[in-house]
């Protein structure tokens, strides 16, 4: 019970006993008043009523005498009457034995008055005439004191409401420093950004606020610094400050991490050579000024396919890692990265050596090599590949763009790609596996969904067809199948908690986000056991389109979600604290290698660290053996999944 409450309960229940007390004076006091006049009165009756009746007495008057009886006892509130003519023993007696009226039958059960009685004997001189009986009627009493205490009990009871509506009032504006504080404590707790509490007039409060605001700002400050301070190791491992991209240290991790995912693409070497005369001509400053315009060229042209790894790996010479594996569609970009090269130069406030003419034409100024991925392809295999083809496109008369894909499997076309999606969401030809999502303890988080296409020829898993997912825009289509589907399962199974993979093409669309709302509506039981994983990339070209519905279903439905991927790109540690996952599932890029004698494990334990600071578990991936687990431990990895724990069917 709250603070507020404990302290508006204890004064409330002494406002009852204080009413209770006054009320239970106030009605001893009237009941005694009233008990004391109904005595006073029946004494003073009977004395009365002895002197009207002494001389109806001496002279035997019965008749007179009864009259007189009746005159008194109509004329007031009596229970009896009665007079014993003690010469004739004759008894004249009146009696009232109506109940009270205009008060509850419970009350008069209390018997609060006896009903004063008083006897006196009527003389004449030394003889006894008669003895009379005077009992008054407890029902006047009664009266008097229910219509005093009901009307009492009434202000009583208007007077407590009204105060104890005041004191909730007066309280909850005293304690709003306090709830303040509270809302503060939680929001810090959960590592949300904070606004400073305004500053109470309460002398005490405001020393507390002051605290707690200097607190809050300290601990804003250290969480902005050590994400930083990981940003900066991992722009030292693996950034190029000059063209703004990875290093190749970056593009072996990246082309690790897609490799073991079993995805289709291309390498694509990119040598410009121009950069050698511009920095032999005008120095290296202009080489490095033209290093970064076609940095930012590269990456527009990139920007296509939503997943890719782009980065400088020599002096002159670029690495694109890319989902498009068309050789047609490969050479169209190979051509095109030459053109918009030799635009560049043209258009450049740099005069170069080369003629207009070999200026225009692309020649000497870059060259493309490109390497197709095939099943047997590792890092340094492809990289090797592409160099190859890169030094076949150097050689004099040869094509300025080559394609080396030697021993490539023959995929599907892009029609053909088309063909099987379409007619997978439109007969259901989807496979589902599930794969533990393991903490560090032995505990199970969760499960995460997997996906492939199953036809009567082959059987595709989600890293093939994901591509041509995107590049025909049919990721809202399929990731609401999904989601359909996992909340079958997630209703089947009460106890199951399943994350289902979002496309970057869904993530972008609000209407994705309005018919997910929706589907979320119709299934509100299974959707908090359903948790939503978003690629990394989408944070960085669509955050505000994505945080604002993630925000609202968390809100309504206590959907959870996560980052996949995390780590590919570089500056989004430091916004972590703005988007607030659940958890960040790292690149495998980065814990790929941990095994390894001359691993240093320190950027990848400052990456888990600030991550728990800001509220985010961190989720290793692809974990192949115990050795490499108990590793990743060491450096405050939370959860892991891999192949120490294959994925199950799901029925």
């Amino acid at each position: 019970m709250t603070l507020y409450r404990q302290l508006l309960l204890t004064m409330w229940l002494l406002f009852v006993m204080l009413f209770i007390t006054v009320y239970a004076v106030q009605f001893n006091a009237t009941k005694t008043y009233l008990a004391a006049q109904q005595e006073t009165t029946v004494i003073n009756t009977a004395t009365a009523l002895g002197l009207a009746l002494t001389p109806y007495l001496e002279t035997g008057d019965t008749l007179g005498s009864e009259s007189v009886i009746n005159a008194v006892f109509d004329g007031g509130f009596y229970k009896k009457i009665q007079l014993d003519l003690l010469a004739s023993q004759v008894t004249i007696s009146r009696e009232h034995a109506a109940p009270v009226q205009d008060v509850p039958l419970w009350f008069t059960q209390l018997n609060l008055f006896s009903g004063a009685k008083y006897d006196a004997i009527l003389t004449s001189g030394w003889l006894q005439l008669g003895r009379l009986s005077v009992e008054g009627h407890a029902g006047q009493a009664y009266y008097q004191l229910w219509q005093v205490m009901s009307r009492q009990a009434f202000w009583f009871t208007l007077c407590f409401f009204g105060a104890a509506v005041l004191l909730a009032g007066a309280l909850r504006y005293l304690f709003a420093p306090l709830h303040d504080i509270e809302r503060q404590a939680a929001t810090v707790t959960e590592h949300l950004n904070t606004s400073p509490i305004p500053l109470p007039k309460t002398r005490e409060l405001k020393q507390l606020v002051v605290a707690i605001n200097t607190m809050s700002a300290k601990l804003r400050v250290q969480f902005k610094q050590q994400a930083d301070e990981v940003e900066r190791l991992r722009r030292r491992a693996f950034w190029d400050p000059t063209s703004e991209l990875g290093n190749r240290a970056y593009f072996m991790a990246q082309a690790q991490s897609w490799l073991s995912a079993d995805r289709p693409g291309a390498v694509m070497l990119v040598a410009v050579d121009v950069l050698s005369e511009l920095d032999q001509t005008q120095g290296f400053a202009a080489r490095d000024q033209m290093i970064k315009q076609i940095a930012t060229l590269l990456r527009q042209c990139c920007q296509r396919y939503g997943e890719y790894a782009l980065c400088r790996i020599s002096a002159r010479e670029f690495a694109l890692l890319i989902p498009e594996y068309n050789s047609e569609q490969l050479l169209l970009l190979g051509e095109e990265i030459n053109n918009k090269i030799c635009e560049l130069v043209a258009k450049s406030e740099f005069s170069l050596a080369p003629t207009y003419h070999q200026l225009m034409a692309g020649h000497e100024l870059s060259f493309v090599g490109i390497a197709a991925i095939t099943e047997r392809d590792n890092a340094s295999l492809i990289l090797t590949r592409a160099d190859n083809a890169l030094s076949q496109a150097r050689m004099a008369d040869a094509e300025k763009v080559v394609i080396e894909n030697s021993g490539a499997s023959q995929c599907l076309g892009r029609q053909a790609w088309k063909h099987v999606i379409e007619t997978a969401l439109r007969d259901d030809l989807f496979s589902f596996t599930r794969q533990a999502v393991m903490a560090v303890n032995g505990h199970l988080l969760h499960q995460e969904l997997h996906v492939s296409i199953w036809t009567p020829e082959a059987r595709y898993s989600a890293g093939h067809f994901l591509t041509m997912v995107n590049a025909f825009n049919l990721g809202q289509r399929l990731d609401l199948h999904i989601i359909k589907r996992a909340l079958q399962y997630l209703s089947a199974e009460p106890e199951l908690i399943l994350a289902v993979n979002l496309t970057a093409y869904s993530c972008s669309k609000p209407v994705f986000w309005q018919e997910l709302g929706v589907l979320l509506a119709e299934n509100k039981e299974q959707s908090a056991r359903l948790l939503l994983e978003l690629p990394e990339s989408v944070f960085l070209h669509h955050k505000l389109d994505v945080m604002a519905p993630l925000n609202a279903l968390r809100l309504a439905w206590g959907l959870d979600w996560g980052i996949d991927h995390f780590g590919r790109h570089f500056d989004l540690l430091s916004q972590l604290l703005d988007l607030r996952p659940s958890y960040v599932k790292l690149d495998y890029g980065y814990s790929a290698r941990v095994a390894e004698p001359d691993y240093d494990g320190a950027f990848l334990a400052a990456v888990c660290r600030a991550a728990h600071n800001m509220g985010a578990q961190t989720i290793a991936t692809r974990v192949e053996s115990t050795q490499q687990l108990a590793l990743l431990q060491t450096l405050h990895v939370d959860a892991y999944q891999g192949f120490v724990n294959p994925p199950q069917p799901l029925a």
